[in-house]
């Protein structure tokens, strides 16, 4: 009997079951090391001044580029935390007001790029690259994936010290739908055996290949009710969109 799990859209307001807590960040990690998760930004966004803040991040994919997802973009403005290890303490933060978000015609596809002003790369910042045009068929199934995030520790609770990262390898479609009713062909998934997972707050970030030339896999979109049950993570898949991204930002190929 295929076992259904109730996804979630990751934020601080994340709706869980009664008898579900939000689980530690990202769920089974580690602290990321100083200078190595550069190409990760912090991004906080409220309706009004007196409106409650909530927080996802974006991945820097050129100088003035930035990958997230449509649902941090839903205000006027977002406040982009750049170069930080620690939560929204960026070392330079930036204002980026609506005009200069762009969403994918398709509107099942949640895939979003905000354009920032020119950012000077160093030892505190950088890109991580775009998958080739070459590779755009390709599931990366059995990959290892570097995942990173801000998250939160409990639900509307106090939002930890440091980002946070797991490795886990992204499995199948067919592996997940195990676990999930439906899952849309631009939608991937990472394994959450050991009880890796993502958790609120880490919506809009990067799921990145290990090993000698890093590559952005993956937004981070979608978790399970309880983040440490064992269930994998849903993310949306960047190769599917090169194309898009190319066409809007000039980054790719």
């Amino acid at each position: 009997m295929k076992l259904v799990v109730t996804l979630l859209v990751l934020s601080l307001t994340v709706s869980v079951g009664e008898n579900n807590k939000l689980s530690p960040r990202i769920t089974g990690g580690y602290r990321a090391k100083t200078f190595t998760i550069i190409y990760l930004v912090g991004i906080v966004y409220f309706e009004t001044q007196r409106s409650p803040l909530f927080y996802g991040a974006g991945t820097l994919i050129s100088n003035q580029w930035i990958l997230t997802v449509k649902h941090v973009l839903k205000y006027k403005y977002i406040e982009v935390h750049l170069a930080s290890r620690r939560s929204y303490r960026g070392f330079d933060i930036i204002r980026v007001y609506r005009e200069n978000f762009h969403f994918h015609h398709d509107k099942q596809r949640v895939i979003a790029l905000v354009k920032c002003p020119y950012q000077k790369f160093d030892y505190r910042m950088n890109r991580v690259r775009v998958p080739a045009f070459g590779t755009r068929h390709n599931r990366f199934t059995g990959n290892m994936t570097m995942v990173c995030g801000y998250g939160t520790s409990k639900r509307n609770g106090k939002l930890p010290e440091w980002m946070h990262c797991i490795e886990v390898p992204v499995i199948s479609n067919t592996e997940c739908i195990k676990y999930y009713e439906k899952l849309n062909p631009f939608e991937m998934c990472t394994s959450g055996e050991g009880y890796k997972a993502v958790c609120g707050g880490d919506v809009g970030g990067a799921v990145v290949t290990m090993g000698d030339n890093p590559t952005l896999i993956g937004i981070i979109w979608l978790m399970p009710t309880n983040c440490s049950s064992g269930y994998p993570s849903v993310h949306i898949r960047v190769s599917d969109h090169i194309i898009w991204i190319k066409r809007i930002s000039g980054v790719g190929f």
